[in-house]
């Protein structure tokens, strides 16, 4: 395993506070989409805690391309890379004793371009990973989205309970779509066959795992502070939502994985950082390079693929409640990435 100091650094911090050892230990995983930034980080932690804590975890990385190994991956890691969609024939008869399924699309230029595969990865690969789980009798957290509640506005964070409405007449929402069903197919799978599966809706995750060119608002504006430039905003930037430290995500799947009731939600999130996105600009740009400035340039959002207006956070008492809290503020995340990237 090969971690930057940066790395090293916060996975000490996390892995301190947050000990899931007696979880982990002598423990089998597979991870769908494990080149995704949740994953990669997730398959981090895990071999931080066989390195630093003995946790001897062996993992099963999922994949489009298996040949690619990850440049973090040493040959001596308990980590096999297998064909996503032909995980069993890797597996055969091993043990696993926990599924962590993070595959699906993330752009939001794939879901206009392929709604019919957006929709049908997520929901048949989803079926697949519970029947797996099934046959393994392995636990399985399913990562949902915040989009499951819609585009909602709340004048109050929305709890776990709250039924959003979804637009199944707009060509980008194969995305959200495909995430409710594939929620009702964990839930139904709980209460029919009693496979032991947890769903978590997690807000925008933030820091620490992303690539820099990831093209989200966030990450346009850790660009802006890095080259020294103004921040185009396509929209008048009154949205207002919240977002989560990668490693604070992380450590909410696993609190859910292992101490979640079955067949349930988890919201994930951290409330703190809830702000529209010009005063997230405003506050970044004041914090890291002062000299910066907002340029609107406001476009049709259906013609684009961003999401319209929206203003709600989620409320995460029921996650507190097992034991977790984010403990990486709104500076701290942009903090370690300009020292990631050389800002």
């Amino acid at each position: 395993m090969i971690l930057s100091p940066i790395e090293i650094n916060e996975f000490k911090i996390y892995t301190e506070r947050y000990s899931f050892i007696p979880f982990i230990k002598d423990k089998t995983f597979l991870i769908t989409g494990s080149n995704g930034m949740i994953s990669s980080g997730i398959i981090k932690w895990m071999l931080y805690e066989n390195k630093i804590h003995g946790a001897n975890c062996r993992i099963f990385a999922s994949t489009r391309h298996p040949e690619n190994m990850p440049d973090y991956l040493e040959t001596d890691d308990n980590v096999v890379m297998c064909q996503f969609g032909a995980e069993s024939q890797t597996i055969g008869k091993e043990k696993i004793d926990y599924i962590i399924h993070a595959a699906a699309p993330t752009g939001r230029k794939y879901f206009i371009s392929k709604p019919v595969e957006t929709i049908r990865v997520i929901v048949d690969e989803t079926e697949r990973m519970l029947d797996l789980a099934k046959e393994k009798n392995a636990q399985m957290v399913y990562l949902s989205s915040v989009e499951a509640y819609g585009i909602p506005n709340a004048d109050i964070p929305i709890k776990e309970t709250y039924v959003g409405a979804v637009d199944s007449l707009d060509i980008r929402n194969g995305y959200p779509m495909g995430k409710k069903a594939a929620e009702f197919l964990c839930y139904a799978m709980s209460k029919e066959y009693g496979v032991n599966v947890y769903i978590v809706r997690l807000s925008s995750v933030q820091g620490l795992l992303q690539p820099y060119n990831e093209q989200r608002i966030f990450n346009e504006i850790l660009r802006c502070v890095i080259e020294g430039k103004d921040l185009i905003m396509k929209s008048d930037g009154l949205s207002k939502k919240s977002i989560v430290y990668s490693l604070d995500a992380i450590s909410g799947i696993f609190t859910v994985l292992f101490k979640g009731v079955s067949g349930e939600a988890y919201n994930i999130t951290d409330p703190s950082t809830y702000m529209t996105m010009r005063d997230l600009t405003s506050y970044v740009f004041e914090k890291f390079n002062p000299n910066l400035h907002i340029i609107f340039d406001i476009e049709d959002t259906s013609k684009t693929g961003y999401l319209p207006h929206l203003e709600f956070t989620q409320d995460i008492t029921k996650l507190q409640k097992l034991g977790w809290k984010p403990i990486s503020d709104l500076e701290h995340i942009y903090k370690t990435d300009l020292s990631r990237f050389g800002g």
